[in-house]
């Protein structure tokens, strides 16, 4: 049967959008051979990006024929978790799609007998050069810690007891929706820019605002021949915020604010409907989005930064130059003292212009781009890679 039907049929979220179960255990498999295989835990919606890797992690099992159940929560105080949910948990590896901070008090819900039989792997992302130091305490509950890109990698890994090991992300976009431009009442006919940001993360990081500012400096308020569609994530989480955004947005008919929640496959279909993807982000643990975006066939205009630097070139996207600069304060996890991007607006202009004026070069890095994403991120490329080092550990 067709596994990917399988996974389909197997539904993982509940009405929230929590991921409570996920079973891919196969029944040819003797009751010892079912120990051998993949626990993976996550507390966070399908919408979010922790949740959205705990799902692609489980796409690339399911591709490398490893068998798993998916568990989850809605939050650390939900009672949701009983003895009975984590004693079906049987396979002899964890791996937890979670927050560095949050790790302690999971495992602590889990109970230390749980953890102590398993192999306990972390899925970490993380967006600076510098691992914070008041999150160490968090590697004394794994064995291991997996993670999304090089930069990533070379971050954790200097503070780090336990191994690091790249394993980053399949890319694979299943269900496009239905929906259309006059859906999301959208010009038609018109070259569309899109950029999205999660007002639960840090705008500042994710830096909508360098791309509203380049938009501006490539076009005039009234060229009606282009537009910047903004998609926000959880825009009522940070009302002022968003307030400020589209206050930056005045006398500019052509650009376009989403702010309604959307499915993942309308998410899809939005990122389709565009024409060009845009991130001038300050720094990235991998770039979902951007990936995504190219695996769908569009350019991605992006800084020339982090972690999405294991997958883009100068040959596959459109690499903005920048500066490393002080974030200067303490903005959540990211302090005063840590390095980011500052992306040049005025390169990002050029790079907009250049994409609609000269058809072969955005041929050229729209085609280039969803090849990379497409060969080397595919489900059962990763899935591979999965399966090789739980291997080389025994696990399988």
């Amino acid at each position: 049967m067709d596994r990917d039907f399988l996974l389909r049929k197997n539904n993982i979220f509940n009405n929230s959008g929590f991921i409570l179960e996920w079973n891919n255990e196969r029944s040819d498999k003797s009751k010892d051979d079912n120990k051998k295989g993949v626990n993976l835990l996550t507390c966070y919606k399908k919408e979010t990006g922790l949740g959205e890797s705990c799902r692609l992690t489980a796409k690339a099992l399911g591709a490398a024929d490893i068998n798993f159940k998916v568990k989850g929560f809605e939050d650390l105080n939900s009672n949701l978790w009983t003895y009975e949910n984590i004693d079906q948990l049987i396979y002899n590896t964890n791996i937890f799609h979670v927050n560095p901070k949050e790790t302690p008090y999971v495992h602590k819900w889990l109970g230390k007998a749980f953890c102590k039989e398993r192999y306990n792997i972390g899925y970490w992302y993380w967006e600076l050069m510098d691992f914070p130091d008041e999150w160490i305490k968090a590697f004394d509950y794994l064995d291991e810690v997996w993670t999304s890109s090089k930069f990533t990698l070379n971050s954790i890994k200097e503070k780090s007891p336990v191994p690091v090991k790249l394993i980053p992300p399949c890319i694979k976009v299943d269900s496009i929706g239905k929906v259309t431009r006059k859906d999301f009442n959208l010009p038609q006919d018109v070259f569309l820019f899109l950029t999205m940001y999660d007002s639960w993360s840090y705008k500042i990081r994710k830096n909508p605002q360098g791309a509203i500012d380049s938009f501006k400096a490539a076009f005039s308020p009234d060229d009606m021949s282009v537009g910047l569609v903004i998609k926000i994530n959880n825009a009522n989480s940070n009302p002022g915020e968003v307030n400020n955004l589209i206050k930056s947005l005045k006398g500019y008919k052509n650009i376009y604010l989403i702010k309604e929640i959307l499915s993942r496959s309308d998410v899809n279909a939005l990122i389709s409907m565009c024409d060009c993807f845009v991130s001038l982000h300050r720094s990235e643990g991998f770039g979902l989005a951007m990936a995504e975006s190219m695996y769908l066939g569009l350019p991605v205009i992006a800084t020339n930064w982090s972690g999405n630097l294991d997958f883009m070139n100068h040959e596959n996207s459109c690499l903005v130059d920048y500066e490393l600069v002080k974030i200067g304060k303490d903005l959540g996890p990211y302090k005063a003292y840590q390095t980011w991007a500052k992306p040049d607006n005025v390169h990002c202009a050029y790079s907009m212009k250049e994409l609609i004026l000269n058809r072969n070069y955005y041929d050229k890095i729209a085609q280039n781009g969803k090849e990379t994403i497409r060969s080397l991120y595919s489900p059962e490329r990763i899935g591979k890679m999965i399966k090789d080092r739980l291997e080389d550990l025994k696990l399988l």
